[in-house]
């Protein structure tokens, strides 16, 4: 019944968590306050909007977010797969504090186009597909945490109400209301025009079938008439595809008179080109050549020559004149710093100094200086004549160079130009010689292709351009044609498929009516039946009451039965007054309460009246136990785990919550719950 649930930011679980169920038992299990018991709470949520005993407030957690539950199950009346969606925000409440509001709510039925949106609707549509109510379900296929054998000592109301055992005038008053809904639900006011619906939908077919009779008729002409125009079209178009060849021939035959008026044309540029050069040379250039290599060696013989009497001659005289200089320099200076000391003895060799001798010296000194400075001023500016003329000299054997190197380049340049003026002339003759060769075969080709004789290949390139026109002017005729009966045939197929629409209409139409009509009978019939249970009804209900408690008794006694083989009752019965679920060990004359029987046999009592009731129900789909456990002791939570598991042969599915370490073993679908970082986190096998 229930496949899967989807949960986010309810309570404890803060991401997306998602748990798959299966058909048997289902056991979620954990440690106290993992979450076990939130995962049945989100399902309650899912199925009718709220959880017994809790504020909506609280299924948000404390950090806040939206809360999203998705549930999906399958209906076990219409076996319709079905997925509810909730989600809710708390937003500031009008009063103070804050409220839980429904930002989503959807309710998906596979079969039906349109979701459910509304909660009256979501809860009118649920009972329908679970085939019972909120408080049957509260009551009796939950069982809350330590509640779990209260059923054996009920409250009156509480059963009657899921028993259906209410006062005569809300019953009268919910036949009432059925016989409405059974005649809103059945549309009996529109019989009349659901008749006239089929009669209108009947003749609608006939005219239909009718047309497209004619339209197939119309079509088989028209594909006939199609198949000869393509004929006609493929022999057209191979006519023009042999003179669209000649065409193209004709074409690169022009394309190669274009390439060899190209090839004249250069061979026109070089020779001119060539006539150019020739020109510049002049009539002898080998004298020229000679004579400019000639030019290149005296310029560096010249040019070597001056480089040896400046770095030779002059520098190495600079050189020694810069040497005798500073040396003069020298000693003029020392002999001065004598002089002015004002020694007798010379410091160095110990000698008496003779100072008219110094100044005599000194006075020497002074003039061989004067001359050296000169020469070296004249030297200077040799060198510097002599670096000029250098310079000239390596001037002009540069551009002497240049000319020898322009005219060698002219001479390459004439020989070059030779060989492409001679090799524009062979592939001149060349092409001339292949122009003229398929010049004369496209002529003869042409004659053959359109039957006449041509004399000159300029009156065979007329003749294939007018034949081509002509073929294809034919080719768009015959296309046109084709195209013609192609979209008589396209209109053809769209009053085709409409005519077909618009029967497919009318069959929809008509069976949608039949339908109708027969569920307008079939609602008659029911309403007749409903109008004689009410006739009855005041012997059935005197009836009622005992004859559902005895099926329950005895039904709960049979599940007790299989449940156990300590077979140590002899019976079970309920009492009409107080719902009390009453025993009778073997061999006692009297009954006791069930709820009083020891040895963990009041937890299986209340497991055996549930599984009954929800037999006597109708509803033996689901099951939903929190924590069964907490109300036996520990040395019976075994058994009592072992009873619910066989239980699993009678009812479809189980979910069952229990203490973490408790009956694992017994599980077919085990579904474990952890408390991690204050989030709960679902971790389920495959």
């Amino acid at each position: 019944m229930i496949e899967e649930l989807a949960l986010e930011n309810f309570k404890c679980y803060g991401s997306r968590q998602t748990v798959r169920f299966k058909p048997g038992v289902n056991k979620i299990s954990g440690r106290n306050a993992s979450g076990k018991t939130t995962l049945l709470e989100a399902i309650l949520f899912a199925l009718f909007g709220e959880v017994p005993g809790v504020n909506k407030r609280d299924l948000i957690p404390l950090r806040g977010g939206k809360l999203h539950v998705s549930l999906r199950l399958k209906s076990p009346l219409t076996g319709q797969g079905v997925r509810v969606t909730r989600e809710g925000m708390l937003i500031p409440s009008r009063r103070g504090g804050e409220e839980f509001q429904t930002t989503l709510l959807k309710l998906e039925v596979e079969g039906e186009e349109r979701p459910y949106t509304k909660e009256r609707e979501v809860q009118r549509r649920m009972r329908e597909l679970l085939g019972i109510g909120k408080r049957t379900f509260f009551n009796v296929v939950y069982a809350r945490q330590k509640e779990f054998v209260d059923l054996l000592n009920p409250r009156r109301v509480r059963m009657d109400a899921i028993l259906g055992l209410t006062t005569p005038a809300e019953i009268r008053e919910q036949l009432r209301e059925v016989r409405r809904r059974l005649e809103e639900r059945g549309g009996l006011a529109e019989r009349g025009a659901i008749e006239e619906r089929i009669r209108a939908a009947e003749k609608a077919i006939e005219e239909a079938e009718g047309e497209l009779k004619g339209l197939s008729e119309r079509r088989r002409e028209l594909e006939e008439g199609l198949k000869e125009a393509r004929a006609r079209l493929r022999a057209v178009e191979e006519r023009l595809r042999v003179a669209e060849d000649l065409q193209a021939e004709f074409d690169r035959l022009r394309e190669a008179e274009t390439e060899l008026e190209v090839l004249r044309g250069r061979r026109r540029d070089r020779e001119e080109e060539l006539v150019s050069l020739y020109k510049e040379i002049g009539e002898q250039p080998e004298r020229r050549l000679a004579e400019l290599q000639e030019r290149r060696r005296e310029m560096a013989e010249l040019e070597g020559r001056l480089q040896r009497t400046l770095e030779e001659e002059l520098m190495a005289e600079r050189r020694r004149l810069d040497g005798e200089i500073a040396t003069l320099r020298h000693q003029i200076e020392d002999h001065l710093q004598l002089k002015e000391s004002g020694l007798t003895r010379c410091p160095k060799c110990g000698q008496v100094i003779d100072y008219q001798l110094l100044e005599s010296d000194i006075e020497t000194w002074r003039r061989e200086l004067e001359e050296k400075q000169l020469r070296l001023s004249d030297l200077e500016a040799e060198i510097k004549a002599t670096q000029g003329q250098l310079r000239s000299a390596r001037e002009r054997r540069l551009e002497v160079e240049r000319a020898l190197s322009r005219f060698v380049e002219q001479l390459r340049r004439i020989e070059e130009l030779r060989k492409a003026v001679r090799n524009l002339f062979e592939r001149g003759k060349q092409l001339e010689a292949e122009l003229e060769a398929r010049g004369e075969a496209v002529r003869h080709r042409a004659g053959e292709t359109l039957s006449r004789a041509f004399t000159t290949l300029e009156e065979a390139r007329r003749g294939v351009e007018e034949h081509l026109k002509g073929l294809r002017e034919e080719s768009s005729r015959a296309e046109a044609e084709a195209r013609s009966l192609e979209a008589l045939m396209e209109e053809g197929e769209r009053r085709r498929l409409e005519v077909e629409r618009r029967l497919g209409e009318a069959k929809r139409t008509l069976e949608e009516a039949v339908a109708r009509l027969n569920r307008v009978r079939e609602y008659e019939a029911k309403i007749s039946v409903l109008e004689r249970i009410v006739e009855r009804y005041g012997r059935y209900e005197k009836e009622l009451r005992d004859r559902v408690l005895r099926r329950l008794e005895w039904l709960t006694y049979k599940y007790f039965q299989r449940l156990t083989d300590q077979q140590v009752y002899a019976g079970c019965h309920i009492d009409r007054e107080t719902y009390i679920l009453e025993v009778r060990p073997l061999g006692a004359e009297r009954m006791i309460p069930a709820w009083r029987a020891g040895g963990g046999h009041e937890s299986l009592f209340a497991l055996s009246e549930r599984l009954a009731l929800l037999r006597v129900m109708g509803f033996p789909h689901l099951l939903v136990l929190d924590e069964p456990t907490d109300a036996v002791d520990s040395e019976n939570i075994p058994q009592l785990l072992e009873y619910i598991a066989r239980s699993g042969r009678e009812i479809g599915q189980i979910l069952l919550v229990t203490h973490h370490g408790y009956g694992e073993e017994e599980g077919v679908n085990i579904i474990r719950v952890r408390r991690i970082q204050g989030e709960s986190r679902i971790y389920q096998e495959d």
